[in-house]
């Protein structure tokens, strides 16, 4: 633990002469050899949230109830350099025995008296009542007892997210334990089922933890409009269900951002930091772009249509992209997510259009980043990854080649596209001053004269303004 956060922990301790203990993660990552700890959870007989606000005053940090009604807090205390989070809770039970055994996971039952772990900086006084160190060195998730999953069914999800988090692996017998109660999964509230679902999003192998979710029977009750995939296998080439294709699009996102480094190495930086950026809270570009890639075929089923053996899905993308609609709200996302998904399943065949032998035309290349906008980035990677999917199952003669199309869009928006978006040769200002008032028309010219500033047909100022005088 660093000199910083131990100086603040020494501040904690001079404001109680209650016994103060860390649990939780914390105390699992500094078992684990951690030193870079930035989530500390602190524990009290009683009255932490006294502490906490006085703790808050003390290091100049902000303080907040998460729960007010079980009088858990959190401190966070935020510099130039870095952030910490305290989060403070009481006893739930009469001691600490009692509190450890309402827990979770072995891997997090376990507490650390915080005065002595200060005096000595060692976790020789560990209060491991479950085993949890060698759950930790084994890398293994394991319930302290079944009963903690009937307690707050969220844990049913929160197992695979430590899976994915942590890069453990289940306990076959806790597996068993959360498939026996799979039917309590959507008992929590939508935002926490949502939050879970996206941090497992976030992380590499998402397409891994997807799978072990719907092995546990978890997916599809959260999930719904994904149950109708599943055995859904029509046509030549699907030699499995689309519900699988869409787990194994989702897997291939992790291969094409290690491939961008060596295929684009000019853009793989700007890519990868595009889909760093948070879209809400909690909630990384990364996680929508995995979300969209098993949202994207969902509406297949209801469009199928079979013409003397010609399989076909013709729709599927604008019935889907209202579908998601549904999806959105009923995870409570924010609008701001929703439109991203929205996108992404609307157009997620645009790239598959442009993949011609002749290579996609500067229009069409035009229109597809207009369309997308900041979403262009996820288009692409969830279209080469379907893909990258669909060639597990195709014939290589039947699959077009898509990556010359990916390589040549990405150049072309990170290149072309964008400096003009941020310095357009004429605004909407210029065309009322030459009389035009604002409408369809008004739009259609604007777009107009960007295209052919991408082009290169425009390449200044003047020239643009003779060209709208040309064109009334």
């Amino acid at each position: 633990m660093n000199r910083w956060t131990r100086n603040y922990l020494s501040e904690l301790i001079a404001l109680s002469a209650q016994k103060i203990y860390l649990v939780g993660g914390s105390v699992r990552d500094l078992v684990a050899g951690k030193e870079d700890i930035k989530d500390i959870d602190v524990l009290m007989p009683a009255g932490s949230e006294s502490v906490a606000r006085a703790f808050a005053n003390k290091i100049g940090g902000s303080f907040f109830f998460l729960d007010e009604e079980r009088k858990i807090t959190r401190v966070v205390k935020q510099t130039a350099q870095d952030t910490v989070q305290f989060d403070f809770t009481n006893f739930e039970g009469p001691d600490l025995y009692a509190d450890l055994g309402r827990r979770d996971f072995t891997v997090n039952a376990m507490a650390l008296d915080l005065r002595e772990f200060v005096a000595r900086n060692t976790v020789d006084g560990l209060i491991d009542l479950f085993h949890g160190k060698d759950d930790v060195s084994s890398r293994l998730i394991r319930v302290v007892k079944p009963e903690a999953l009937d307690e707050d069914p969220l844990r049913l999800l929160r197992a695979v997210r430590l899976t994915a988090t942590l890069g453990f692996t289940m306990e076959d017998k806790t597996a068993a334990h959360i498939r026996r109660r799979s039917r309590l999964v959507t008992a929590p509230a939508p935002e926490r089922l949502r939050d879970e679902i996206f941090l497992i999003l976030s992380e590499a192998n998402a397409g891994v933890h997807l799978r072990l979710l719907d092995s546990l029977s978890l997916l599809s009750p959260i999930i719904p409009e994904l149950e109708p995939l599943r055995g859904f296998a029509p046509g030549m080439y699907l030699a499995h269900d689309v519900l699988t294709h869409s787990m194994s699009t989702v897997g291939y996102v992790d291969s094409i951002l290690v491939d961008l480094q060596n295929l684009a190495p000019a853009q793989a930086h700007k890519v990868l930091s595009h889909l760093g950026e948070p879209i809400e809270h909690l909630i990384p570009r990364k996680a929508v772009l995995r979300f969209a890639c098993l949202l994207h075929d969902i509406a297949k089923p209801e469009t199928l249509t079979n013409t003397e053996g010609r399989i076909r899905f013709h729709g599927h993308d604008n019935v889907g992209a209202e579908k998601v609609h549904f999806t959105c709200r009923r995870l409570r996302l924010s609008r701001s997510t929703e439109a991203l998904l929205v996108r992404l399943v609307k157009f997620h065949m645009r790239l598959f259009n442009l993949a011609t032998a002749g290579g996609p035309s500067q229009g069409a290349l035009y229109r597809y980043c207009r369309d997308l906008g900041d979403a262009l980035p996820e288009s692409l990677i969830l279209a080469q990854a379907d893909a990258r999917a669909t060639s597990e199952i195709m014939p290589k003669e039947k699959f077009m080649d898509t990556e010359k199309a990916m390589l040549a869009t990405l150049d072309y928006y990170y290149v072309k596209f964008l400096s003009t978006e941020a310095k357009p040769l004429v605004t909407g200002n210029d065309l009322i001053r030459l009389g035009l008032q604002p409408g369809p028309r008004f739009r259609e010219i604007l777009e107009e004269i960007r295209e052919r500033q991408t082009e290169g047909v425009l390449t200044n100022r003047q020239e643009a303004l003779d060209y709208l005088t040309q064109m009334q």
